[in-house]
C-alpha cells in the first residue's frame, strides 16, 4: 500500500472566497453610493431635520401671534373704549386735554 495522496487546501474553495470578496465590495460601494446620494442620502436626511425645526418654531410664533389677536379681539368685545382707543391711536388723534408724545426720529 502505497501513501495516500495529499490535496493542495490553497486551491480549495478561492472560487468562492473571489465570489464572496466581491459581493461584499459591491455592497459596500452600493451602500455608500446610497448614502451619498441626492435623493435618498444622508443630505436630504438633514435637510429634513432642520426643515422640521424651523417649521416648528414658526408654529410656535404663529400660535403666539394668534394668542395675541385673540385677546385683543377680547378687549374689543368686551371693553366699549377699546375700539375707540384703537381707532385713535392708529390715527394718531387725540381728545381734548391729551398730549402725544411721539418716539424721538434719527438725529443727523
Amino acid at each position: 500500500m502505497g501513501a495516500p495522496v495529499k490535496k493542495d487546501p490553497r486551491g480549495k474553495g478561492r472560487g468562492q472566497l473571489w465570489f464572496y470578496w466581491i459581493v461584499g465590495a459591491g455592497l459596500w460601494i452600493w451602500t455608500g453610493a446610497a448614502l451619498l446620494s441626492g435623493t435618498t442620502g444622508v443630505g436630504p436626511l438633514i435637510s429634513y431635520f432642520f426643515k422640521e425645526r424651523e417649521a416648528a418654531q414658526a408654529l410656535v410664533r404663529i400660535n403666539g401671534r394668534v394668542q395675541v389677536l385673540e385677546s385683543r379681539a377680547t378687549s374689543l368685545r368686551s371693553d366699549p373704549f377699546a375700539m375707540e382707543r384703537q381707532a385713535r391711536e392708529r390715527e394718531h388723534r387725540l381728545r381734548p386735554g391729551e398730549i402725544l408724545v411721539l418716539p424721538r426720529g434719527e438725529s443727523r
